[in-house]
């Protein structure tokens, strides 16, 4: 049984790849490996011979030879999915589809593969591996929860691991608060479900045997329940950096409310966790209010954005404009806000609402919702789904890309690259070390990007900026270097976007 499995570009490559991939380099390399394909291969038949492809940094096989082609889709892959899911079959080769936006929208999918798998594989593998076996597939696969202790170990012996900046575990599923324009409680809950330490470790062993220096540990909300966080942290304590290996450099997802537990914060540096993202979303109570962000409310955003970075964690932010409480003047609060704060980077989004979820149904039922737009839309795509209440559309993409080029502009960029330098606190271990290695050692992407991105008078502006705060403070070289890659790649992707307007508009000329 030879088996293809797949996880498909995202639709928008000029923006949603950002948060993804990097721009400005000859070889393709993602940001996070797919751990989605991975983890789907450790559940399939141990007999069956398996293809994996990333496709941001591979090339589909459209000629592959195989007996089933499975498919991995987000909201960011529909269209491409379903593109590559018809190019199959076409062939007579069966193709199966999971992942979130199957789940969330399985009506979407029906007809268009052979077999849709509708919740956590995990529940229906075993059914699936036997039907497989049998030669007869059903139509769909209805999925219940999984247990996180009996996870298999995902087989990244199969993944492109060369391609990959940063390795994946999977820490827990779940996230207990409701904002309403979030999908994920929709398909995995509210009741959060944890990864043991020692499965943790065991598949951090297998990462780090793999050339991984880099692991972001996938959670949802890692801080939220504070016991389960201790115990992880403490089996991270004792393992990173000791028995001769490098140390790793974690990064995760947070709520800026754990600023208010500085004993934990401590322990994360010390466990080697140094980014975190958070949904700061924006400075507006009244839009925090409104989109149910109660773990905002409750505390100054500013005074814990410091705390959190003064403890030695750099934060990668969400903003988000185009709320109901968003007026035209919302994109240079917005930007003040930022620049305000010890953050380098921003994924910066027009609000959307997400299928299934509460914002959806309330846009819906006030006749504020473009359905054609619904299924190709993810947070961080220009176009929003839902019409505002206080500007256009349009007026919203263009604040939104207005936003965006403002933060990356260099005196911008370079303001905010100081205030974290002096803010950042120290690491507890020496991560210099593990600075640039990459899987089966390969060059850091930096490598390429600097020469490139010199020839840029503002971009060596920040390169030559950044070079100084390192020199000042090395101890800190390697978070400034890894901010610096990430604010390159993004300066690279838009002005790339910025040629391929240009050579449209001539075109139309």
């Amino acid at each position: 049984m030879r088996i293809y499995l797949i996880a498909p570009a995202p639709d928008d490559a000029s923006d949603t790849t950002a948060e993804i991939s990097m721009a400005g380099v000859k070889t393709p390399y993602t940001l996070s490996a797919a751990a989605g394909i991975v983890s789907v291969a450790a559940l399939l038949p141990q007999e069956a011979r398996i293809r994996l492809c990333d496709e941001v940094v591979q090339e589909v096989d459209l000629e592959a030879e195989a007996d089933l082609v499975g498919l991995s889709i987000n909201v960011s892959q529909v269209a491409r999915g379903l593109e590559l899911a018809a190019a199959f079959r076409r062939r007579g080769i069966p193709v199966v589809m999971g992942g979130a936006h199957v789940s969330l929208a399985p009506e979407l999918f029906r007809g268009k593969a052979d077999a849709i798998v509708i919740g956590e594989f995990e529940t229906a593998a075993p059914r699936f591996a036997a039907d497989l076996k049998a030669g007869g597939l059903q139509p769909e696969y209805r999925c219940g929860q999984a247990d996180m202790a009996e996870t298999p170990l995902p087989r990244w012996d199969l993944y492109p691991n060369d391609r990959a900046i940063s390795g994946v575990v999977q820490t827990s599923r779940g996230c207990p608060f409701d904002c309403t324009f979030c999908d994920v409680i929709q398909y995995v809950g509210r009741k959060q479900r944890h990864k043991p330490p020692e499965r943790v470790l065991a598949e951090l062993r297998q990462l780090y045997d793999l050339g991984y220096r880099e692991v972001s540990l996938s959670d949802d909300n890692f801080t939220v329940y504070r016991q389960r966080t201790r115990a992880l942290l403490e089996a991270l304590i004792a393992w990173n950096g000791t028995g001769g290996r490098d140390p790793v450099r974690f990064s995760t997802q947070i709520s800026i409310d754990a600023a208010r537990d500085p004993d934990l914060l401590a322990m994360c540096n010390r466990a080697g966790l140094r980014q975190v993202f958070v949904g700061i979303e924006t400075g507006n109570p009244e839009s925090l209010a409104e989109a149910n962000k109660r773990q905002n409310l409750r505390i100054d955003l500013g005074d814990a954005c410091r705390t959190v970075v003064g403890a030695g964690l750099t934060i990668r932010a969400g903003l988000i404009v185009g709320f109901d409480h968003d007026g035209l003047d919302c994109f240079e609060r917005q930007f003040a806000f930022a620049q305000s704060l010890p953050i380098v980077g921003f994924n910066v989004s027009a609000l959307v609402a997400p299928y299934a979820t509460p914002l959806y149904a309330e846009m819906k039922r006030a006749g504020r919702i473009v359905d054609e737009d619904t299924h190709r839309l993810a947070a961080g795509t220009r176009m929003t789904n839902l019409i505002p209440a206080r500007m256009t559309r349009e007026q919203l993409t263009e604040g939104r890309d207005w936003l965006k080029a403002a933060l990356l502009a260099p005196d911008a960029a370079m303001a905010r690259f100081e205030t974290y330098a002096h803010t950042l606190g120290s690491p507890c271990q020496d991560m210099t070390r593990s600075a640039w290695a990459t899987a089966s050692a390969r060059r850091h992407p930096l490598h390429e990007l600097v020469p490139l991105m010199m020839k840029d008078k503002g971009a060596r502006r920040v390169i030559e900026g950044v070079r100084d705060l390192i020199a000042a403070r090395p101890e800190i070289g390697y978070d400034l270097t890894s901010i610096l890659t990430l604010h390159l790649s993004e300066c690279a992707r838009a002005a790339g976007h910025r040629a391929r307007i240009g050579r449209q508009l001539e075109t139309v000329a």
